[in-house]
């Protein structure tokens, strides 16, 4: 005849209560994880990070210094920003007023990190945008002011004047742009 031990109630494992504890310390984990990476970018490599055959640049870290608008030059951006010039980038950003489109085409973009935080809100800099340029003979599908796209292309950094006037520090030739979210 075979023994049978009864465990009184209170050594039993309760696994219900271990999952609940054990999915919010993943959660509490996954949280935490993220910020790091996001510190990392951001304050390690200051809105820079290689992605395979380009680079990754977070764009509010990209226009956030202080130059004059008026005689401002190249020496004024970061040199971390002006050694992406003639390099391959992703920007992630919302399309700014500024762009010259017609109907569902446009000749080029204008983007920022944030139309209602820099350009509603905010005192408008010309280090705030990048303007996106399709290659010789061919256009844009066009985006409204605000929506989320990713641009893949080339950057060049160069202040670029028109009657005294600067008109953009940042310039992308684009090869791709997708619509975020």
């Amino acid at each position: 005849m075979e023994a049978t031990v009864n465990m009184p109630a209170d050594r039993r494992t309760n696994w219900s209560m271990v999952l609940r504890v054990g999915v919010i310390a993943v959660l509490i984990l996954g949280l935490v994880g993220y910020a790091m990476k996001v510190t990392y970018e951001m304050v390690i490599q200051g809105g820079v990070v290689p992605t395979g055959d380009a680079y990754k640049v977070d764009l509010k870290a990209m226009s956030n210094f202080e130059m004059s608008q008026n005689n401002g030059t190249v020496q004024d951006v970061p040199e971390r920003f002006r050694s992406l010039d003639g390099k391959k980038v992703i920007l992630e950003g919302e399309v700014a007023p500024g762009g010259l489109t017609a109907g569902n085409k446009a000749d080029q973009l204008v983007i920022c990190y944030s139309v209602a935080k820099c350009c509603i809100t905010g005192q408008m800099k010309i280090q705030h945008f990048v303007v996106c340029r399709p290659p010789a003979g061919k256009s844009l599908n066009n985006f409204s002011v605000s929506d989320t796209i990713k641009v893949y292309g080339t950057l060049h950094v160069k202040v670029k004047q028109d009657g005294g006037v600067i008109t953009s520090i940042f310039q992308l030739d684009v090869d791709r742009i997708d619509p975020v979210g």
